[in-house]
């Protein structure tokens, strides 16, 4: 499961980035992640502090804690031994939730000040202080994906 993960993720394109020293950033965002209308539940014990530069902790699965420059979206789900691509979403479990006639995978980010805004290539996205972010897969319209952004919290503001 861990190679297969580590070639998608390969494939991907994440080398872009270069993750930076522990402690050369403090940041964090606020995500949601939503599989056929359901939310991950990222507080659950087996997702907190998975890797010193980008997790989870105290039992709160709102709000990743990012502690080094270059941290891409790609890399945290790569902690929690999932991937996403730009066309699957790839659980802990096993299960492979693609793109197909019936659902899509989608993933939008709000940064600071900004409206929300689809992105492409989610693995490759750089976390920026404060952003909120929604992963999506599923077969929800407008109004759907619409609640689902506005159940993203504004905790790591507060953090």
């Amino acid at each position: 499961m861990v190679v297969s993960i580590l070639i998608l993720l390969g494939c991907s394109g994440t080398g872009k980035t270069k993750i930076g020293t522990l402690g050369s950033t403090h940041r964090h965002a606020d995500i949601k992640v939503y599989v056929l209308g359901n939310a991950m539940d990222f507080s659950a014990q087996k997702y907190q502090l998975k890797a010193k530069e980008a997790h989870f902790e105290h039992r709160d699965g709102d709000v990743v804690h990012i502690h080094a420059t270059g941290i891409i979206l790609g890399y945290v789900f790569l902690t929690l031994g999932m991937n996403i691509g730009n066309e699957c979403l790839i659980l802990d479990t096993g299960n492979e939730y693609c793109n197909d006639e019936k659902a899509e995978l989608e993933v939008f980010v709000k940064s600071a000040g900004m409206d929300w805004e689809q992105i492409y290539d989610p693995s490759d996205y750089l976390i920026q202080n404060l952003d909120k972010i929604l992963v999506t897969y599923g077969t929800e319209d407008g109004e759907g994906i619409k609640k689902q952004m506005e159940s993203v919290t504004d905790k790591a503001a507060g953090v």
